[in-house]
């Protein structure tokens, strides 16, 4: 049967919902059983959404610290809650979680059957899982590793294979075993050789193929390394004594030259120091020089500028003396336009005023009749929804009957009908089958005891035999009698006894007595429901659940209006008469409309014109404000202009006394300025620059030649003593015989090394052999996952991959007409492609252990695949849901899966 349209005895997650977990305060979901996609803008509670789920499944409720603080809300109070329902073991399950620390509660319920709370609970999910449950201080680092073959978390779908398979290595051998088995295995022989070559190889070689100490190439290499060491010392012995004769040599002729140079290079040193020394002298003289030409300037130019500035405070005060008289003269005219206006605006304003009185009485009449409509026609509504509300209640009396008959039969469906049927029709082809194939034993005459099973049969007794059964005559006879080949027989018992509990668990379930009782509960529940149907209808018609708040809100507003009546007759001067029915107060409205409208025009004219008014009154007085303020600032200025000008001639003195000022203040810069200029032509031909180089070129060439005195003494004085060290034996003697003894370890070390290569070698073979071995046992894993990626790379593309301890390791992909590419140098988008296959082809063998189905959870992980292989991918997680497997996507591009013909479920941003 293909899996898809196996039973339901699977692995699939169905209903999941949050309360207070991070972003959402409350979310229901319902996944399909193949394919779902989840699509929204980042932000949106996606990856919350399968966090929840996971930490469900797999972490303990009662687990605190990181871990439980990352699942609380900032937006919304209470403990992070999670209700998760599944299928597992052919059942229904619902897993519900509170993430509380140590408050924590596990609830998980077999619907329709036990419930289990806590540690139970977690034993129980462990045990529907075939998982550990990760809880205490290494939850964090055990829980991400948690069927992190089929649970994709974002930012971590181009991973090596490598990284999430170790877990599962040793249930992936075992279910690729049976396919594998045609593999040709070693004799007992070739496991003998194998053995004794292994532990020669392991003798000789640790785990990482290094020779091992104290082994006979080990200790071959070792001699022969003392040896090279032994000849490395012989021969730099006798090289340190060539050596130390020719230093000797050179460190005396360097002494002799250091020592001729020295002097001359003294006496140049000094000659730069005394020459930078008057260089230094001149530069003092130039700084003060400088600040005495800059201290006339600044004399010389403070000098003329308040010369200026006094003459031009002089032409400023002629000038606004000459500007009085003119601003006096404009001033008349503007006082008489300013009263003029003044008079106007004070009769504009009486205007305004009585209209004003005229529009408030009008608007107090229109307002009132206003008032008793509205309390006429709410009082009218108020009645209609009392009689709307009468009928409904009575309609509410008759849905509650309805609903309370319902409730106490049993809630069962018309597709729970037809699986009964089905059940019975099982159970009745079983029990005609097994009637068929039973056999009959009767007993017509004899002289003998008969016993059939241990019991006497007497003569015309009949007994029928579904099973086998034992006949006995007399003492000496026994006979083995069974019906229909026995174990044909025994089988179809079981399953009309399997037949008949399932049958009868399912009436169990819904309190029903036979078939015959079913019927009746759906015909009647059907019934129920069509009345309560159309009796919904009908109070729906007449306002439903908001009847009553319309009736409240309908008698708020009448009382409301009569209140606004009353207020209005009270804020009238005299006791006005109201008009008695709807007709007559909107006649009346539309009068007082009227004269409230003729009001408001003579109240908008009037204002017009008292704007106009005080807009001609503004204009006025701010223009002879403006000028009365124009003729004092003249004056004021002139003032200041005159106390300004005595201030700098009290200051500085007559026009005369000031010439002269000017005159001594220029021969004192001239001179200043002519001493400064030959300062600096005496410092230019000293050119200090160059001065300053030739002390820093004599002192460093003094520095060197004192150092290479200092380095030929001490290389004389160690060459000298190792002259005398080494020159007490003969260096060259023992250079022959350290080379003779490491000619000898060399042989003996190539010898020890060729036996252990042979080894080695013979090792490599049959380790090869052994590979054959494995890579035929995880050809049909190879083969999976070249059939995933065939969707997206083309016909001929294969996977080649290595089973290790450590899981999938060393995994190719190999494409016609293509160099092969391991998974660590293929494109960001490839390795989230070939991982996404691998993961899929690993479901789908390990989802063996559940049924055939696994869920397979992919959070964003395609980030880096271009469109057009988006497609591809959804060819290949089709594929993958038509092998059973049960499909999750995750993206905040829902549109690039629209081919895809998932159930789609798409979240709001936040």
């Amino acid at each position: 049967m293909p899996r898809s349209l196996r039973s339901p005895d699977t692995m699939r997650l169905l209903i999941l919902t949050l309360r207070n977990y991070r972003v959402h305060r409350e979310i229901s979901i319902s996944l399909d059983r193949s394919r779902t996609l989840i699509g929204g803008p980042n932000e949106s509670g996606k990856s919350t959404l399968v966090e929840a789920a996971h930490r469900a499944l797999f972490l303990r409720a009662k687990t605190g610290g990181n871990l439980q603080r990352e699942m609380l809300s900032t937006l919304h109070p209470g403990d992070p809650e999670v209700v998760l329902e599944f299928e597992a073991a052919g059942k229904c399950w619902e897993l519900e979680k509170r993430f509380a620390g140590p408050r924590g509660s596990t609830r998980l319920r077999e619907k329709g059957g036990a419930t289990w709370r806590d540690d139970e609970a977690d034993s129980k999910l462990a045990e529907l899982l075939k998982c550990e449950i990760a809880g205490g201080r290494g939850a964090a680092g055990t829980l991400p590793d948690l069927w992190s073959h089929v649970w994709v978390w974002q930012g971590r779908s181009g991973e090596d294979p490598s990284s999430y398979t170790h877990r599962d290595k040793d249930r992936l051998v075992q279910h690729l075993q049976p396919s594998g088995a045609s593999v040709v295995l070693p004799s007992v022989v070739d496991q003998g050789v194998v053995e004794r070559i292994s532990n020669a190889y392991e003798t000789l070689f640790t785990a990482k193929g290094k020779w091992r100490a104290q082994s006979p190439p080990e200790l071959a290499r070792i001699r022969r390394d003392e040896q090279v060491e032994a000849l490395s010392r012989a021969s730099e012995v006798a090289a340190r004594l060539a050596q130390a004769a020719d230093d000797q040599l050179r460190a005396d002729r360097e002494i002799c030259e250091v020592q001729a140079a020295l002097p001359k290079l003294r006496r140049d040193l000094q000659l730069t120091e005394e020459q930078l020394q008057r260089v230094a002298t001149l530069r003092r003289d130039e700084a003060h020089q400088q600040e005495a030409a800059d201290f006339a300037t600044a004399r010389r130019v403070d000098l003329e500028t308040q010369e200026l500035a006094i003459r031009r405070l002089d032409d400023e005060r002629r000038l606004k003396a000459e500007s009085i008289a003119p601003a006096e003269a404009a001033l008349k005219p503007l006082t008489d336009a300013e009263s003029s206006a003044i008079s106007a605006y004070q009769e504009a304003e009486r205007a305004q005023f009585k209209a004003l009185e005229m529009q408030r009485s009008a608007r107090q009449h229109h307002d009132l009749v206003q008032a008793s409509l509205a309390v006429i026609e709410r009082s009218e509504l108020l009645q209609r929804l009392l009689s709307r509300s009468r009928d409904a209640a009575a309609l509410q009396e008759q849905l509650a009957t309805r609903r309370s008959r319902l409730a106490q039969l049993p809630e069962l469906a018309p597709r729970e009908l037809s699986r009964l049927r089905q059940l019975e029709s099982e159970a009745a082809r079983c029990s005609a089958a097994l009637e068929a194939m039973a056999a009959g034993v009767e007993l017509i005459a004899t002289q003998e005891l008969v016993q059939l099973d241990g019991e006497s049969l007497k003569v015309g007794e009949l007994r029928i035999l579904t099973g086998s059964g034992e006949l006995q005559v007399g003492d000496r006879t026994r006979l083995r009698i069974q019906p229909g080949g026995g174990t044909t027989l025994a089988s179809t018992r079981d399953r009309h006894l399997a037949a008949c509990r399932t049958l009868s668990s399912a009436l169990e379930k819904h309190t029903l007595r036979d078939l015959d009782h079913a019927v009746e509960v759906v015909d009647l529940r059907q019934s129920l429901e069509q009345e309560m149907a159309r009796l919904e209808t009908r109070w729906m018609a007449l306002g439903g659940a908001g009847l009553a708040t319309d009736l409240a809100q309908a008698s708020v507003a009448d009382e409301a209006a009569r209140e606004e009546l009353r207020r209005r007759v009270d804020a009238m001067d005299s006791a006005p008469s109201l008009p008695s029915d709807g007709n007559r107060a909107l006649h009346e409205v539309t009068a007082k409309r009227e004269a409230l409208r003729v009001a408001d025009e003579t109240e908008s004219r009037t204002r017009r014109q008292l704007e106009h008014a005080v807009e001609k009154r503004d204009a006025a007085t701010a223009a002879s404000a403006r000028q009365r303020e124009e003729v004092a600032a003249v004056r004021q200025s002139l003032r200041d202009l005159e106390t300004a000008l005595r201030t700098r001639e009290e200051t500085h003195g007559d026009e005369a006394s000031r010439r002269l000022q000017r005159v001594a203040a220029t021969e004192l810069e001239a001179r200043a300025i002519g001493q400064l200029a030959a300062t600096r032509k005496s410092l230019v031909d000293h050119q200090p620059e160059q001065l300053s180089a030739d002390l820093e070129r004599f002192r460093r060439a003094l520095a060197t030649q004192e150092s290479r005195l200092r380095d030929a003494e001490n290389t004389r004085l160690l060459s000298r003593d190792r002259l005398i060290l080494d020159g007490s034996h003969d260096p060259n003697a023992e250079l022959l015989s350290a080379r003779a003894r490491h000619a000898a370890a060399e042989l003996a070390h190539r010898a020890e090394s060729r036996r252990a290569e042979a080894i080695e070698l013979l090792h490599e073979l049959f380790t090869s052999s052994r590979d054959a071995i494995d890579r035929a046992m995880v050809r049909p894993l190879a083969d999976r996952i070249s059939g995933y990626l065939q969707c997206l790379f083309g016909p001929g593309t294969e996977a080649r991959v290595v089973l290790t301890d450590q899981g999938i390791e060393n995994l190719e992909l190999v494409r016609p007409n293509d160099p092969s590419f391991s998974f660590s140098t293929l494109s960001g988008g490839a390795r989230e492609q070939v991982a996404a296959a691998v993961r899929l082809a690993l479901a789908e063998i390990l989802a063996a252990d559940h049924d055939g189905c696994l869920p397979v959870v992919l959070d964003d992980a395609f980030a880096y695949s271009d469109p057009e292989r988006i497609s591809g991918l959804q060819r290949m997680l089709d594929l993958a849901a038509l092998r059973g497997l049960q499909i999750l996507i995750l993206s905040c591009h829902p549109s690039d899966y629209v081919s895809f013909g998932a159930h789609e479920i798409r979240l709001s941003s936040r």
